[in-house]
């Protein structure tokens, strides 16, 4: 698999992954594209798990934009959930059932417009149900894949507002690789709280996009060097990072005070 990770903050929004591509079995990773623009709006999507669709095992990396562009041209009002179902479709579709026996997430963030405002949502299309809370695996895979929406409607709802330069994180992937980064995302979370509240030093917290994206490139990073100094096989996660940032449109909700300026 991989590690996909999307942030979403007033900042504005990042979808970011590594660029290794590995299969059981095999001892050596190539790079691969994971993370796309959805281009008819203010979106993209990281994707891990099967990175082959279909019969004639069309790689992700072709595969993707033509759904894309296949939904933006068929659809005369597209949306961010619309492509979400599109892609939903096209999956339980496409993909063979040796295709969907394994975890496949991708997670789909952007901006919308709504009753609400204008707003980042986290729309997500996977095939599990649960994640082992021993080994940490994906499991309850299932024939057809599912969508859900998880940021705005669910996780904002809960926690009701984010705190100046705070941020909300989702990330997906690898078991391993996963776990790894959450520790390395906690302590390092820590560390840097630590160092920006020292009185006489001249450390802060990010206050731009560009900022809090070198934070995320680098924690990705930091698992891709774990991985090659590790007895794996091949290295899951790993090779450039790639990253889309996407800038906070006029008129957005702050996510601080739940309300447009």
């Amino acid at each position: 698999m991989t590690i996909i990770v999307s942030i979403i903050s007033d900042f504005g929004l990042i979808q970011a992954s590594d660029s290794n591509l590995t299969a059981s079995g095999f001892s050596t990773a190539s790079p691969g594209t994971k993370v796309f623009p959805l281009g008819f709006n203010a979106g993209a999507l990281a994707l891990a798990g099967t990175y082959s669709v279909g019969t004639g095992a069309q790689t992700m990396e072709t595969w993707m934009p033509s759904c894309i562009s296949d939904y933006a041209s068929t659809d005369s009002s597209p949306t961010q959930a619309g492509f979400a179902n599109y892609l939903k479709d096209r999956l339980n579709t496409d993909f063979t059932p040796s295709q969907r026996a394994g975890p496949t997430i991708i997670q789909i963030v952007g901006y919308v417009s709504d009753d609400a405002g204008v707003h980042p949502t986290l729309h997500v299309v996977r095939n599990d149900t649960a994640i082992n809370t021993t080994t940490g695996a994906y499991q309850g895979i299932q024939p057809t894949f599912q969508v859900s929406e998880d940021f705005w409607n669910r996780d904002y709802k809960i926690r009701g507002s984010l705190g100046p330069g705070e941020y909300q994180t989702y990330f997906n992937g690898t078991p391993d690789g996963r776990i790894a980064y959450f520790e390395f995302m906690q302590r390092f979370q820590d560390f840097l709280l630590n160092v920006w509240s020292q009185p006489n030093w001249k450390f802060r917290p990010p206050q731009s996009l560009d900022e809090l994206a070198s934070i995320v490139e680098l924690q990705i990073r930091t698992i891709g060097l774990l991985y090659g100094m590790s007895n794996y096989a091949a290295p899951s996660i790993g090779g450039d990072t790639q990253i889309i940032k996407i800038a906070p449109p006029p008129g957005v909700v702050s996510l601080a005070t739940g309300t447009a300026p």
